[in-house]
C-alpha cells in the first residue's frame, strides 16, 4: 500500500501525464490507464468493484 509521499508523487506525475496528453485525449489516457490496472485484479468480480466504487465516488 502506498504511503501519502507515494500517493503525492503518483498523483503529480498522473497531473503531469494528463497535461502532456492533452484535453482531447485525457478520456482515452485514463480508460487505458483503468483497464491496465483493472487488468491486474484476481477476477472479474475484483475489477467490477472497483469500477462500482469509483463511480460512487465520482457521484458524490
Amino acid at each position: 500500500m502506498l504511503n501519502s509521499a507515494q500517493i503525492d508523487l503518483v498523483y503529480t506525475e498522473l497531473s503531469q501525464c494528463i497535461a502532456r496528453v492533452g484535453e482531447a485525449k485525457t478520456h482515452l489516457f485514463l480508460a487505458t490507464l483503468a483497464l491496465d490496472l483493472l487488468s491486474r485484479q484476481a477476477d472479474a468480480a475484483s475489477a467490477l468493484e472497483h469500477i462500482s466504487k469509483a463511480e460512487r465516488l465520482a457521484n458524490i
